[in-house]
């Protein structure tokens, strides 16, 4: 029975193998086919003489290339590298914590959002840590009491 942990106990933790964020930084890749689109484009306007005022039908395309691409950064900070910064900024000491990526601004920067929990069997505490995805700078921290149901 390979599921069961040694004293039959019932089933033995599994490690599900690694995962990855997925990298903003794959929008550049869209943003240059969007620039490529636009370039055939403006080539076809230009080559079949209609008139030109059709080329502004090309800058909106630009436009949005140059937003994918300025909007495509690289992660530099991992998640568990957020947890461990969040932990070290909690005013308690830190037991189980999670995060989450979001993102920022209108060039979508991403940032970690971190909930961590005081340390124990009933967390009395609990914080809310945002920690910026490129520099591992602390953004904002947010704590508070558990409240007991």
């Amino acid at each position: 029975m390979p599921n069961e942990s040694m004293n039959g106990a019932g089933p033995a933790e599994e490690s599900v193998g690694p995962f990855r964020v997925l990298d903003t930084a794959t929008r550049r890749r869209a943003g240059y086919v969007y620039l490529g689109v636009a370039g055939v484009a403006a080539l076809l306007t230009l080559a079949s003489g209609v008139s030109a005022m059709w080329l502004t039908a090309v800058a909106p395309l630009v436009i949005f290339a140059a937003f994918q691409i300025a909007g495509g950064w690289r992660i530099k900070v991992t998640d568990m590298e957020a947890i461990a910064i969040a932990r070290e900024q909690a005013s308690f000491e830190a037991g189980h914590a999670s995060g989450t990526l979001g993102f920022r601004g209108w060039l979508a920067k991403p940032v970690w959002q971190i909930l961590v929990f005081a340390a124990g069997p009933a967390p009395d505490k609990q914080a809310l840590i945002t920690v910026d995805g490129l520099t591992g700078e602390v953004l904002g921290t947010y704590e508070e009491e558990v409240e007991e149901p």
